[in-house]
């Protein structure tokens, strides 16, 4: 899986991966926390698109799991054109 954002390539085998990478190369969101699951990046990073996005695409649900809140959380990047989901 590839997702492009702000001239650079996330590579994974998976969405967990590549939004593993994001969170590692986001200094904003180093500065702020300490490690944390998917799910809390996830929230954080929408959050921080709060202007960019529709209110109701920044509801997430703590019942799916990391994969699928991952690929979502890409996929609605892609869509609202704020990165490029590849593969």
């Amino acid at each position: 899986m590839i997702f492009r954002f702000n001239n650079k390539e996330y590579k994974g085998a998976t969405a967990i991966e590549v939004v593993e990478l994001m969170e590692r190369d986001d200094t904003d969101y180093a500065a702020a926390r300490t490690g944390g699951t998917i799910q809390e990046f996830v929230k954080w990073s929408l959050k921080k698109m709060s202007d960019r996005l529709p209110p109701r695409e920044l509801d997430t649900s703590p019942r799916v799991d990391d994969e699928a809140q991952a690929r979502g959380y890409l996929s609605l990047r892609h869509d609202f054109g704020i990165g490029e989901l590849v593969d």
